[in-house]
C-alpha cells in the first residue's frame, strides 16, 4: 500500500498531499479519501472537499433544494469517461428568496449568472457568490453576517447536514437582485482539457424559507453563428459589415446557433471567450449587442442594403477592369442602392477616401448594374456612371 503524507493535520484542513515526509514531492493529480470524504488534487494542490457519500454525482440532472437556511454544498462529475470536453450549462433557478451561486472549477472561481427576465449578474468581486432572487423577498442580507448549517449532497439522499457551521458575510456588491424572480438563469464553466472531472458548487440560502433548483450539463461543444468578429459601434454599423467568421451562444432566452437576448456569446466553442463588448452582425438580417459576455439588445438590419466593392483611386478604373463587389453595407439614411444620394453617409467606421463601386446586389462591374461613388470621411461626395471608359458625373 503506499503511503502518502499531508501538510496539514487532517485530509479536511490540509492544502496538499506528498509521497515524502519530507512535504517535498506533490503526489500525483487524483483524488484522495481518508473514508469520510474525498479531495481531488489538480496541479498539486487540494480541491474542495467532498463527502464520501456524494462523491461522483454526475451530470445531466436536477436537483433541488427546499428547507432552512444554510450553505448547499454539492461535488458534481463532468467528465464522464474523462475525456469530455465543451462548455459546462448550469441551469439555477433561486426561485425567489434570494440564494447566493458559486462553483469552483480547476481552481478558478465562476460565479457570473444570466437571467432570462434581466439578463447579467455578477458579485463585484470575482471569487464571492453571486445572490440572485426577487427585490420583494429579500430578508435584507446585504451587509449581513450569518452563521449557517452546512449541508452536502448525498447522491441518492438529497442535501445532508454535515454537523459543521460556516460564518457567511453577504456584502453589498455580492447582492444582485431582480424586480422579479430572475427565473432559470445560466452560467457557463468552460472545460476545454479532459481533466479535472469535478465542480464543487456551493449555494447560500442566509434567508428562511430558502428553495432552489440546479441543473448540470455535461459537457458539450456549443453551437455556431455567422457574424462579423469585430466590434462595432451601432447596429447600423454593423449591418454594414461581411460576416467573416464564427461566435457560438449558450442560450438563455434564443436557442443554439441564434442567439437572442440574456444568452451568453463566446468566441470559441468550450465557452471560454466571452465576446468583447459590441455590436456585431448576426446572418444576413439582425444584430446583437453584448455587454459582459451577455447580448444586452439586438436589431435589425435595413433590407433596403446595397454592395460596395474595394476602393480606387480613378473612377474610370470600374469601366475598363472588371472588380467584384461583394461587401454589404448600408447608410446611416437607411437609402438604398437606387436612392443613394450626396451627402449620405456610409455605416461603418473609417472606409479609405476614393472610388467605389456600388450596386443593389453582390456581383462584379462586367456583368452587373452598378454606379460609382466617391467617399470622403464616409460621406457620399459624387456620383457616376460608366460610359464605355469613361465616369460621367450623374
Amino acid at each position: 500500500m503506499a503511503i502518502f503524507y499531508l501538510d496539514g493535520t487532517t485530509l479536511l484542513n490540509s492544502q496538499a498531499v506528498f509521497t515524502d515526509q519530507g512535504l517535498t514531492t506533490p503526489a500525483a493529480d487524483g483524488f484522495y479519501s481518508d473514508g469520510t470524504i474525498s479531495r481531488e488534487q489538480v496541479s498539486s494542490l487540494l480541491l474542495a472537499a467532498q463527502n464520501c457519500g456524494s462523491c461522483g454525482v454526475a451530470c445531466g440532472g436536477t436537483l433541488s433544494a427546499s428547507a432552512s437556511q444554510g450553505v448547499y454544498l454539492l461535488d458534481l462529475d463532468v467528465g464522464g469517461t474523462n475525456s469530455d470536453t465543451g462548455a459546462i450549462v448550469i441551469t439555477f433557478d433561486p426561485i425567489n428568496v434570494p440564494d447566493g451561486f458559486k462553483a469552483m472549477y480547476n481552481g478558478l472561481t465562476y460565479n457570473k449568472i444570466s437571467s432570462p427576465v434581466d439578463g447579467y449578474h455578477a458579485s463585484t468581486v470575482a471569487t464571492n457568490h453571486t445572490y440572485i432572487g426577487a427585490t420583494a423577498s429579500d430578508c435584507g442580507i446585504s451587509g449581513s453576517t450569518y452563521t449557517l448549517t452546512e449541508f452536502s449532497y448525498v447522491n441518492g439522499t438529497g442535501f445532508t447536514g454535515t454537523g459543521n457551521t460556516q460564518t457567511v458575510t453577504v456584502a453589498a456588491g455580492d447582492v444582485s437582485l431582480s424586480s422579479s424572480a430572475p427565473g432559470d438563469c445560466v452560467a457557463v464553466i468552460p472545460k476545454p482539457n479532459a481533466s479535472p472531472s469535478t465542480v464543487n458548487f456551493s449555494f447560500i440560502g442566509p434567508c428562511t424559507g430558502t428553495a432552489f433548483n440546479i441543473s448540470v450539463d455535461c459537457p458539450v461543444k456549443l453551437t455556431s453563428f455567422q457574424t462579423n468578429t469585430t466590434t462595432s459601434a451601432s447596429s447600423v454599423e454593423a449591418c454594414g459589415l461581411s460576416n467573416n467568421g464564427t461566435f457560438f451562444n449558450v442560450p438563455v432566452t434564443g436557442t443554439a446557433g441564434n442567439p437572442a437576448l440574456h444568452d451568453w456569446i463566446f468566441s470559441d466553442n468550450n465557452g471560454q471567450f466571452p465576446a468583447a463588448d459590441g455590436w456585431y452582425r448576426v446572418g444576413s438580417t439582425s444584430t446583437i449587442e453584448t455587454q459582459n459576455g451577455v447580448v444586452i439588445n439586438t436589431g435589425t438590419c435595413a433590407s433596403n442594403s446595397f454592395f460596395i466593392s474595394t476602393m480606387r483611386t480613378t473612377c474610370s478604373d470600374f469601366c475598363t477592369t472588371n472588380y467584384t463587389i461583394p461587401s454589404p453595407r448600408t447608410m446611416l439614411s437607411n437609402n438604398s442602392y437606387a436612392n443613394i444620394t450626396i451627402g449620405d453617409e456610409v455605416s461603418v467606421t473609417a472606409l479609405a477616401d476614393g472610388f467605389y463601386a456600388y450596386a443593389a446586389t453582390s456581383t462584379d462591374t462586367a456583368t452587373g448594374i452598378f454606379r460609382v461613388m466617391t467617399l470622403s470621411n464616409n460621406i457620399v461626395t459624387s456620383l457616376a456612371e460608366c460610359s464605355g471608359a469613361n465616369c460621367v458625373i450623374l
